[in-house]
């Protein structure tokens, strides 16, 4: 393989297949289905979907109230991708479901929002720019590293870079506390960071039990997210201090050949 590829360089064609192809490798170990059912956004109009400019889809039948919103909401979570990375490489095509139909059929299902490389897929309860920018997030981490490095990054560390940037308000520093005062189980910070795979990290979120929350709302009770939240808590601080310069040099030290830890901590 080639030295890293330069930020916003284009990248060579068959690099992008066999990143896209690797992208979607953890999909498929985890749900087949969900990842062949993703890939049918490469065709998102022949799939019940209107192209509104060359970055956003949507689903036929919505209204042109939320088709400007989307496009709002888009200018906003680009804005956040700004903020925290400095700049903005990654242009995802966003796809953005009405109906709970339109995103179980592109292999979305209990989620809000998912993202396959750079193509962002919106459930009708994600359209808003926390969720995209969550998404926006990884795409931009995706964007940014050379396929080893992107290899070496963990999944903790993407995750809440993305929790930090989205401020959802499901993920936030208030949900932290709800967590720590109600005594909800949440994974401390040595353990958070053995959270290193995608499976790892599914693992832990099944384990948590954020996966029974549809269970809770139908129980009237509240919704607990222990693991993506104490993502955020471990990564606000990083980044409040280390700001879009300290990240850059993180993803830098990467794509030079640096291991995740030797890389984060030259930039501390």
């Amino acid at each position: 393989m080639n030295g890293p590829t330069p930020p916003g360089a284009p990248r060579p064609a068959r690099g992008k297949v066999w990143r896209t192809v690797l992208c979607l490798l953890p999909a498929v170990l985890l749900s087949a289905c969900g990842a062949l059912s993703g890939a049918r956004l490469a065709a998102p109009d022949r799939f019940g979907m209107s192209r509104v400019d060359a970055g956003l889809y949507l689903e036929n039948g919505a209204d042109a109230a939320t088709r400007a919103r989307l496009l709002g909401e888009r200018d906003q979570a680009e804005a956040a991708i700004r903020a925290a990375y400095g700049d903005v490489v990654a242009r995802p095509v966003i796809h953005a479901c009405v109906s709970e139909a339109c995103y179980e059929s592109f292999g979305g299902k209990g989620s809000r929002a998912k993202v396959y490389g750079v193509r962002i897929l919106l459930s009708p309860r994600g359209l808003n720019w926390h969720y995209l920018a969550h998404e926006w997030s990884h795409a931009e981490m995706w964007s940014r590293l050379s396929l080893n490095a992107w290899l070496r990054l963990p999944q903790w560390f993407d995750e809440g870079v993305a929790v930090a940037i989205s401020a959802a308000p499901e993920n936030s520093e208030e949900h932290w506390q709800f967590l720590v005062s109600a005594g909800v189980p949440r994974p401390p910070s040595a353990e958070l960071r053995t959270f290193r795979s995608l499976r790892q990290w599914e693992e832990a979120v099944e384990r948590y039990g954020e996966k029974n929350n549809a269970a809770r709302r139908a129980r009237g009770e509240a919704e607990v997210r222990p693991v993506y939240t104490a993502a955020g808590h471990e990564l606000r601080p990083w980044l409040a201090k280390h700001g879009s310069r300290g990240l850059q040099t993180l993803l830098r030290r990467l794509n030079e050949g640096a291991e995740f830890d030797a890389a984060l901590n030259a930039v501390e």
